[in-house]
Order: C-alpha cells, then sequence, then structure tokens
C-alpha cells in the first residue's frame, strides 16, 4: 500500500515553487529552466507550476522580485553592521515569502538569480518587466552598492535595457 503524503498547507506549493525557481532560474536562466525540473524540484505535479503562476514568465518575474528582496535585506544589514565580518559571509539565510522555519534560500542564491535576470534583460518579452525590478534594486541599493555587486557590466546591461523601454 502506497502512503500518502499529508495535505500541505495553504500557500505551501507556492512557496515550494518560487524556492525551486530560484535555484533552476538561478543554474540555467530563464530560457534554460524547464518548468517540469522546477516542479520536480518543488515536489509538486507540473500543473501546480500553472496553477500558481500563468506562465513561466510569471513565475520567473515573481522568483525575481523575492530575490530582489532577499538581496536588499541582506545587504542593508550587512551595511548597518558592515564592522562584522560574519555579516559579510556568503551563505546568509533569508526566509522566502514567510515560509516555515526549514525554507530558506542563500543570498548567493537569489546574487546568482538576480545575475541570470540581468543577463536576461536581451530578451524582448522580460526586458520591461526586468528593467523595472533591477532599477527598484539599484535605487534601493544605491548606485555605488548596485555596481559593487553586479559590476560595471550589469550597471551597463540595465542603463542600456531602461532605453529600450
Amino acid at each position: 500500500m502506497t502512503e500518502r503524503r499529508a495535505r500541505r498547507k495553504p500557500g505551501e506549493n507556492r512557496e515550494r515553487l518560487i524556492e525551486a525557481g530560484l535555484i533552476e532560474f538561478g543554474l540555467f536562466g530563464f530560457h534554460g529552466a524547464s518548468t517540469a525540473r522546477i516542479a520536480a524540484r518543488a515536489g509538486v505535479p507540473q500543473p501546480h507550476v500553472y496553477a500558481h503562476f500563468a506562465t513561466k514568465q510569471d513565475l520567473f518575474l515573481a522568483v525575481c522580485a523575492i530575490a530582489i528582496d532577499i538581496v536588499a535585506d541582506d545587504l542593508a544589514a550587512a551595511s548597518l553592521l558592515a564592522s562584522d565580518a560574519t555579516a559579510l559571509r556568503a551563505g546568509a539565510r533569508s526566509r522566502v515569502d514567510g515560509g516555515d522555519e526549514a525554507n530558506y534560500v542563500t543570498r548567493d542564491s537569489a546574487l546568482q538569480l538576480l545575475s541570470q535576470a540581468i543577463a536576461a534583460l536581451g530578451a524582448s518579452e522580460l526586458r520591461a518587466h526586468l528593467a523595472e525590478l533591477l532599477a527598484e534594486l539599484r535605487t534601493t541599493l544605491g548606485a555605488d552598492a548596485f555596481r559593487a555587486t553586479f559590476g560595471t557590466v550589469g550597471e551597463s546591461a540595465l542603463r542600456r535595457a531602461l532605453a529600450l523601454n
């Protein structure tokens, strides 16, 4: 007899999809990630992806928004505690979307995803939304911190995308 898995709390599948999306999109980019792999990593059937997000693009943008929150929060905290070396170490953990205590992603995962988002600025179907999200992050962090985090290439890619919109 097959054991049934316990029912998940409302919103738990969405949280799992966001966490899995953060990892998959971070590793493979928008075009390289598949919703099948995201669903498998999240431990949910693939139709659940589209029950929570109308398109792969919507999932990617939602994941980018969460990653921006993680990075902005962690870098703001690190700048407040700049004298504390542990606050600046990679691997600082942030909670995703109010999930339970086991649902954490690293700041490094969020930064990796945002680097993929900067690369995806070249995709016309994503450009406007991504440029808006990344410009908001640049404003939150300040231009110097944004450039220090994503380099001059990231800064120039964002400027170019904003000019195209």
